[in-house]
């Protein structure tokens, strides 16, 4: 594999970084016991925490997203637990099958993929279903681009006495989440995404319900994940140090922008790929009332194959996803997160008119880029 003339990432992670963050990665280590970096581990608890807007629990697990995504099931859900698991992509699935491997009921509220889930669909299941103790969401469900509504969510799941448990890997970081004012009751997170540093790392907050449970509980079936030992300590394992580096410097860049200035970015970002996509004569997979900021997903024509137009793309330097489960081959998805700007969403919407020109479906080209610079000048009025 060749690394001198790496693509510019535009799938939904990893996602492309900015330079300090490589910087971070190559500081020299220290020993993750002395003061020093307890006391910097600490900080960037606090930092991620003030984040998304918390006063509860923040566990930084050393592990993919999945990870977090395990340990909230793991230790909560019991066997014969009945879980009302919202699946309307591959991601919320993802939910459904770790439910099932530790033992816990499924009730499956499928929505249309490509649609979002609404407070009054969770009601519905509620009230056919009185004994679910625990619903599980995708805010932003990234193998169909949809953003659900989770404020609306959560005040349905504390209004039923029941506990949320969201996935929060690519919203966090990009837009919006407030667990403690949404009703959250677990959020899991990743660093790969929205917070922009490499695959590594699981972030999970816990709040006072999930523990009541927890504490409840006469065993927890996992040693690794078992969020009694992490209260305990915030490190019962050795964490990896360089993604602490990194998630740290990511943070202190997010405060830099400023919180509301990069979900304003975020949005501008997936606004203009949104307008670009119809402009060239492409069709949005997801209900653009709920489109996510942070990744948009694209129907093919007909007369388009997957690969092969991935490829095209891929062979001029950048690199886009194709889609997933049951929608593989159906779609293909752009991400528009962390620190991608303008330039990054031009070129690639330019390559993509390239590339449906080079495979015969487009004629004129330069209709996408142009109203997506048709955004992005809006916006610097």
């Amino acid at each position: 594999m060749k690394h001198d003339n790496p693509p510019l990432l535009m799938i939904p992670g990893p996602v492309f970084m900015h330079p300090r963050i490589y910087e971070a990665f190559s500081r020299p280590l220290i020993g993750h016991r002395t003061p020093e970096f307890e006391e910097f581990f600490e900080e960037t608890i606090n930092m991620f925490k003030k984040l998304i807007q918390t006063k509860n629990e923040v566990f930084l697990l050393t592990g993919s997203s999945t990870s977090a995504m395990d340990s909230a099931i793991a230790n909560v859900v019991s066997p014969g637990d009945k879980v009302l698991n919202v699946v309307q992509g591959k991601f919320s699935e993802r939910w459904l099958e770790l439910t099932k491997a530790y033992g816990g009921e499924s009730i499956v509220l499928n929505i249309e993929w490509g649609k979002a889930v609404r407070g009054e669909d969770i009601a519905r299941s509620l009230e056919k279903n009185k004994d679910i103790k625990f619903i599980t969401i995708c805010h932003n469900e990234t193998s169909t681009g949809i953003l659900n509504p989770a404020e609306e969510i959560g005040k349905v799941a504390r209004e039923y006495d029941k506990i949320l448990i969201v996935d929060g890997v690519t919203s966090v970081g990009g837009d919006y989440v407030y667990p403690d004012k949404w009703n959250f009751d677990i959020l899991a997170g990743g660093s790969q995404k929205c917070v922009g540093i490499p695959p590594g790392l699981g972030m999970i907050m816990v709040g006072p319900r999930a523990w009541e449970i927890i504490e409840s509980r006469k065993f927890i079936p996992s040693y690794y994940l078992n969020l009694l030992k992490y209260r305990e300590d915030h490190m019962p394992f050795t964490p990896s140090i360089p993604h602490i580096y990194a998630l740290h410097e990511s943070l202190l860049m997010i405060e830099e922008e400023g919180f509301e200035n990069r979900v304003k970015r975020h949005r501008i970002m997936g606004k203009a790929t949104r307008e670009g996509i119809k402009a060239i004569g492409l069709d949005l997979f997801a209900d653009e009332k709920f489109a996510s900021n942070t990744v948009t997903a694209v129907s093919y024509p007909n007369s388009i194959k997957d690969e092969e137009f991935r490829k095209a793309i891929q062979d001029k330097g950048v690199l886009i996803a194709g889609g997933q489960g049951k929608i593989k081959g159906k779609i293909f998805r752009i991400a528009h997160m962390n620190v991608v700007t303008e330039r990054e969403i031009l070129v690639t919407l330019s390559l993509i008119e390239l590339a449906l020109s080079q495979l015969g479906f487009l004629k004129n080209l330069g209709k996408g880029v142009k109203a997506a610079d048709e955004i992005f000048f809006k916006n610097k009025k």
